[in-house]
């Protein structure tokens, strides 16, 4: 049974890195209810119908998704049964239990053409089935839900999934000299300073006064950015790692089946001014989360 004094917080993908930081934030103040990717196959419309009436959230955050970029253009149909057509069906069952939904989306709905942060109102410009299906679930979004917040971040790391620094850490344990893209620039972003995040939107969602308007997209990253290479020899210093050489190699000459924006930086400045809180720089976070994982 549902604790009748608390109000509902509906958590698709709680298995992954983001949602399972979600739900242990959100169940101090709420009551989670965050179903196995069995339980709520969110390409099964009857299904997650079903369980949004069942509960009747008062706000949904949408965090399930197909996230291998490879992947997706491996797997096209996929690709647009779950990061596209998924969160249609989210969105629709949202609508029909009047949640409020927020939904996570990605920097790769840019082409990474701009060399600047990119800014909410900049032009979307997909290189990837990836891109361009996420795009597509925020389209949805946009156009059944009157209340909702999309959320775009960019390279996600933290506890419960293989990530850059994990490979990173393993690729150093294997090999005394690998190769990492240089050239490749964005915001790494820990998924304990992005759950905060959205939990400080779910409050503002939670006590906000008539004509408050604040719905809508929001960027949201930890402060600064660096390309990968940047990102894999701190990772290294942090790990106080001195026998292994990293060799810069531009993203072209990798065989990456997917492109991908190769400055795809996010401005969260708006996020910051909305909500009054920045997220720190991501070398402090990525220091906290190595402790954490590698003491």
């Amino acid at each position: 049974m549902v604790e009748k004094n608390k109000k509902i917080v509906f958590i698709t993908g709680a298995e992954g890195m983001l949602g399972r930081e979600l739900a242990a934030i959100f169940a101090k103040h709420y009551k989670v209810i965050a179903p196995a990717r069995k339980e709520c196959d969110i390409t099964d419309a009857k299904k997650v119908t079903a369980l949004f009436l069942r509960y009747r959230p008062w706000l949904a955050i949408h965090a399930a998704g197909f996230t291998d970029v490879d992947g997706c253009e491996e797997n096209v149909r996929k690709a647009y049964a779950v990061n596209a057509q998924g969160t249609c069906i989210v969105s629709k069952a949202a609508r029909t239990s009047g949640t409020v939904l927020i939904y996570v989306s990605t920097d790769y709905v840019f082409s990474g053409a701009k060399h600047a942060a990119y800014r909410e109102t900049d032009r979307v410009h997909p290189l990837s089935v990836y891109g361009r299906t996420k795009l597509e679930g925020e389209e949805f979004v946009r156009k059944l839900l009157k209340k909702h917040i999309i959320i775009r971040t960019s390279w996600l790391f933290g506890t419960g999934r293989d990530n850059f620094i994990t490979n990173v850490m393993a690729w150093a344990k294997e090999k005394e000299c690998f190769s990492i893209v240089c050239d490749k620039y964005a915001c790494p972003t820990y998924t304990i300073d992005l759950a905060k995040a959205l939990y400080l939107i779910a409050k503002r969602i939670d006590t906000h006064k008539p004509g408050d308007t604040f719905y809508g997209t929001y960027h949201i990253a930890n402060s600064g950015y660096c390309s990968w290479f940047d990102y894999a020899n701190y990772i290294l210093k942090v790990a106080k790692v001195k026998n292994v050489r990293l060799l810069p190699v531009a993203m072209a000459q990798m065989k990456f089946k997917a492109k991908r924006p190769a400055f795809s930086v996010l401005d969260s400045t708006k996020f910051n001014r909305v909500f009054g809180y920045k997220l720190r720089p991501w070398q402090k976070a990525v220091k906290e989360y190595m402790q954490c994982t590698y003491h």
